[in-house]
């Protein structure tokens, strides 16, 4: 198949780009089941893309350019049970400006649809990450839900799913680093309702040079496990992602 779809201004990562999250879970509606979805270039906003599915993959393209792939995938991922009771710590940038006294490399981007400060209910997620308290290596964001994500089922768009299963992730493997989503794999286990409480997690999964690979989980208000995602996150010149 093959569709037309324009990513909004409303839905950037970067000043001038689609969230990442946001356009894997984009080429993810065209994959049955978990999903491994790279970006090739930075997807553009308020422009027109071709999302074909062929040959078992769906593909991005602006024109003949390719901004991401999609594929079927057996996502192996083991998730931390959610700490009880989670007390919640500073944002982890700001954990490392304590820790240094000097500012960090990199200030994430405030008008991030996911994680951006900027941004208020209902026009992006709002979900902030805080370290977890007593937990090395982790980190959690109060996530609550607005009714403007549902689909007609009432349930939360997958597309906001995959959404928030980005950001969190940065700010546990590549926190006050310039660094872009490069994969995102992910896998939904159950409907999330379009209202009240969820909570993201994320936590370290290593790194290896310009590479820094993470996992996130969703977690609804009942404790049930909606989501789970590994990411791969990319170092890169701060000065070409800036605003």
């Amino acid at each position: 198949m093959e569709k037309t779809v324009t990513i909004a201004s409303r839905f950037n990562g970067p000043p001038s780009s689609a969230n990442g999250g946001y356009a894997c879970g984009l080429m993810a509606s065209l994959i049955d089941g978990p999903a491994e979805a790279s970006l090739k270039a930075p997807p553009p906003l308020d422009k027109p893309l071709t999302l074909r599915g062929e040959s078992g993959e769906a593909r991005l393209y602006d024109g003949e350019t390719v901004i991401g792939v999609a594929r079927a995938t057996a996502l192996t991922l083991d998730v931390p049970q959610m700490p009880q009771p989670l007390v919640l710590g500073p944002s982890p940038v700001a954990a490392l400006e304590d820790s240094s006294g000097r500012p960090v490399e990199f200030e994430p981007f405030g008008g991030c649809f996911v994680c951006g400060h900027n941004r208020t209910p209902g026009d992006g997620l709002c979900i902030h990450a805080h370290k977890v308290e007593g937990h090395d290596g982790l980190v959690a964001a109060p996530w609550k839900i607005d009714e403007n994500l549902a689909g007609s089922d009432g349930y939360v768009d997958p597309v906001y799913i995959w959404s928030a299963l980005d950001c969190t992730g940065y700010y546990a493997c590549a926190a006050g680093r310039a660094a872009l989503l490069g994969r995102l794999s992910a896998e939904i286990l159950a409907p999330l309702k379009a209202e009240g409480d969820a909570t993201v997690l994320g936590w370290d999964l290593g790194s290896s040079g310009r590479k820094h690979r993470c996992g996130t989980a969703i977690y609804a208000a009942d404790g049930t496990l909606i989501a789970k995602a590994e990411g791969l996150w990319i170092t890169v010149d701060p000065a070409k992602i800036a605003a």
